[in-house]
Formats: structure tokens, C-alpha cells, sequence
């Protein structure tokens, strides 16, 4: 059964969504999207483990209030708060991963592994394709069906594919998400520049910090810097792994939803039960 709540935090309403018993994952969707990104990994992942999800503030039913300063990995702490859960892993897409960098140097005794999906970071965009460029100049001038196109042609289908070649059915998925992401007023997007903290120094320069298990994977057709990322925080974090998925572009679970499935639930099973969490943490011999 899911269990549905809104979380009240620094003056926003978050949407949260909870299922399941055991040891706890979090799911935290990427900036083009919602939630429903991991509409499969929430039910999957359900039947053995508590599962929570949520929207980021600015994000699908989750409130922005313009003009309030806010931290994105603030708002997990008083998510994961609200709901009872002192350790959780951390599954993450794009922005969310940002989120999940900053928590997990912030709080490491609270996240038992990290698991990314075309992992993202402030101020860290793709500008060296055309489709790329044409999301950064749309957005600059906030033309909303140029931002649908653009993101759909540089993430979805990524530099060296056609529309026609991705998965259709993804599309209509990603589109529809943005599209309510884009459209909506207030929203992260028009809002971020102003009113978001992020940490510094940068969690960029502190990867050498992180002591969690960290698995990262990428499309094999997302944007070269989104794969170059993923390999720099696989270098700089110990304890990471580095997956390159073909044929998915950004949103590699959607795209590719039993390979990456079977990768979360290998990596969870590793590191995220209380006995692995306890052997890791140097707690049981």
C-alpha cells in the first residue's frame, strides 16, 4: 500500500509518497521530470525494502515559494525526517544526484549507499551540442516549447540519436513531465537562480570525503559532459563503480528499466541491509 503525505518544510508543501517495510531507498528524480520517474523502481523495489519518494520542491506537486532561500538536500533531511527514517540509500537521476552529493557529505551516518542515474551537478550544464546549446538559450529567454523540444532532442534523444530512434513510449513519458515541469508558475526552473542555496565549497571538490558506496550509471547516448561527470565522481569517490548502459539516453531507467533494476538491486543487496550496512560501518565483525 502507498501511503501519501505532503511534508511542510522552510515554507513549502513537499509531495511524498512512502510503501513497503525493511531498509530504506530514496528516490530522487532528475530536473526535467518528477517523481513518476520511478513509478517501476517504486513498485519493483517495494516488495523488499521501504521505498520513498518525493517532488522536489518546484516539481510536479510539490510547492516553491518565490523569494524563499532553500537547500534542496535540506528539504531531504526534513523529508526523511517526517517520515521516521534515520538511514536510507540514496537513487538518484540528474539534479537529484546533486541533491544526493550534498546530503551524503552533510550527513554520512544517514545514507547507507548511492546509487546514480546520469548524475548531475550545479551549474554543471551540457553546452557542447546544438540541441544542449538550444535548451540553455530557450530556457534564457524562458521560451517553454523551445525548453520541451530542446531538453526532449539533447537528453532524450541525445547527441547522435533521432527521435525516431528513441524509445517512443519514454518520449511521451518525458515530454508529458516536462511539459508540467515547464508550463507550471511558480517552478524550480524559473525560480533556482534566485532563491537556491547550494553548499560550498562544492561537493565536486570533496568526492575524496565520501566514504559511502557509490554505484554510477550512464547512458551510453546521454550528453559527453553527463558521461564525463559520471566518470569523475567514479574516480574521486572510494567504494564507486562505473556503468555505462548502450542505448539509453539521460533517463537511463526509463529507458532501460531491467538492466538498471538488476544493477540497483545488486548494489542494494551489497550495501544497503542492516547487516551490510553494519559490516560496512565497522559495527559486526
Amino acid at each position: 500500500m502507498t501511503i501519501t503525505t505532503f511534508v511542510e518544510t522552510n515554507g513549502a508543501r513537499l509531495h511524498v509518497e512512502t510503501a513497503g517495510y525493511g531498509d530504506a531507498v530514496t528516490m530522487l528524480h532528475g530536473f526535467l521530470v518528477d517523481s513518476r520517474q520511478w513509478d517501476r523502481e517504486f513498485a519493483a523495489l517495494a516488495n523488499d525494502y521501504r521505498v520513498l519518494r518525493y517532488d522536489a520542491r518546484g516539481f510536479g506537486q510539490s510547492e516553491i515559494v518565490p523569494g524563499r532561500a532553500y537547500a534542496h538536500h535540506e528539504d531531504l533531511v526534513a523529508v526523511l525526517d517526517a517520515c521516521g527514517v534515520e538511514r536510507t540509500a540514496l537513487l538518484a537521476c540528474s539534479g537529484g544526484a546533486a541533491t544526493a552529493l550534498d546530503f551524503a557529505l552533510a550527513h554520512p551516518e544517514r545514507v547507507s549507499a548511492l546509487i546514480f542515474v546520469g548524475a548531475g551537478y550545479w551549474g554543471k550544464f551540457a553546452d557542447r551540442t546544438p540541441a544542449a546549446r538550444a535548451f540553455l538559450q530557450a530556457l534564457g529567454t524562458y521560451d517553454v516549447a523551445g525548453m520541451i523540444d530542446s531538453s526532449l532532442r539533447a537528453f532524450t534523444d541525445g547527441p547522435r540519436r533521432a527521435a525516431t530512434d528513441a524509445d517512443a513510449g519514454v518520449r511521451r513519458r518525458t515530454e508529458a513531465m516536462s511539459a508540467l515541469q515547464f508550463r507550471r508558475t511558480p517552478n524550480y526552473w524559473r525560480h533556482a537562480a534566485q532563491d537556491q542555496r547550494t553548499p560550498q565549497p562544492s561537493a565536486l571538490d570533496r568526492l575524496g570525503e565520501l566514504s559511502v558506496p557509490a554505484l554510477l550509471m550512464v547512458g551510453g547516448e546521454d550528453q559527453p559532459e553527463v558521461q564525463e561527470l559520471s566518470a569523475r565522481l567514479a574516480d574521486g569517490i572510494d567504494h564507486a563503480q562505473l556503468v555505462v548502459v548502450q542505448g539509453a539516453g539521460h533517463h537511463v531507467n526509463m529507458e532501460a528499466p531491467e538492466a538498471v533494476l538488476a544493477e540497483v538491486r545488486r548494489w542494494l543487496g551489497r550495501h544497503a541491509t542492516h547487516r551490510a550496512a553494519a559490516l560496512y560501518m565497522g559495527d559486526a565483525a
